[in-house]
């Protein structure tokens, strides 16, 4: 007769295995549309695909008198002129911002200016993004492979503390690590580069946790 938690953690895994089984179809779907993506992309024309111009107006009105001092100063508000550059799509915007205070009355005229003269860098964006996705999926396909392998030897354990769970798990940990390195390549040092790293650490630390569970359980059976 099974222990009740062993079974719990069995059905865990069968139902993790097969969530992870849906989600290695989606991956493969996503990286073929992505690659289909940026070959289209790159066998675009570059240039005069993509044109845009146009303004933008606005006026912010602040009632100074009706917001408590400790929760609102107009020096928190610190607005200038500005050249905005988004070099994913090579798109450039730039905005003015007039301010102006009369008695309690806080006024922001802002003007923002949209421009697109040349398309290739907004293709070249899109193309670019198009072949990380591809890649970020792949890497993902290779996280889902050893989660699949994962739940599948926590789907059929007698114990968590068998050597295929262990290095299953372990071996799962070290799957996160290109996502990591494209994380890092594509973003730099962002929060989602942190956070993967993090991951990765509480995956190795419980199969830390596990091998010792594994060598307690050993040596209380050898001493029964």
């Amino acid at each position: 007769m099974k222990n009740e938690n062993i079974k719990k953690i069995n059905t865990l895994g069968k139902v993790s295995r097969i969530i992870l089984i849906i989600m290695r179809i989606v991956l493969i779907i996503g990286i073929v549309v992505c690659l289909l993506s940026a070959i289209a992309f790159y066998f675009m024309p570059k240039s005069d695909v993509i044109t845009a111009d146009g303004t933008v107006s606005a006026q912010i009105k602040i009632d100074c008198e009706q917001i408590p001092s400790i929760i609102f100063s107009d020096d928190i508000i610190d607005l200038d002129e500005n050249n905005i550059d988004f070099n994913f799509l090579g798109t450039g915007v730039k905005w003015f911002v007039e301010k102006n205070k009369v008695n309690d009355i806080l006024t922001y005229d802002i003007e923002g200016k949209l421009d697109i003269d040349n398309s290739y860098s907004v293709i070249l964006g899109l193309e670019s993004a198009c072949a990380f996705s591809a890649a970020l999926c792949a890497v993902m396909l290779i996280v889902v492979i050893f989660g699949g392998k994962l739940a599948k030897a926590l789907e059929i354990c007698e114990s968590p503390f068998e050597e295929n769970v262990l290095k299953s798990m372990k071996r799962f940990a070290f799957s996160f690590i290109p996502v990591v390195i494209l994380e890092i390549l594509w973003n730099g040092h962002s929060v989602s580069s942190i956070t993967t790293v993090f991951i990765v650490m509480v995956i190795l630390l419980f199969s830390s946790i596990f091998n010792y569970g594994a060598q307690l359980q050993q040596e209380s059976d050898e001493t029964l």
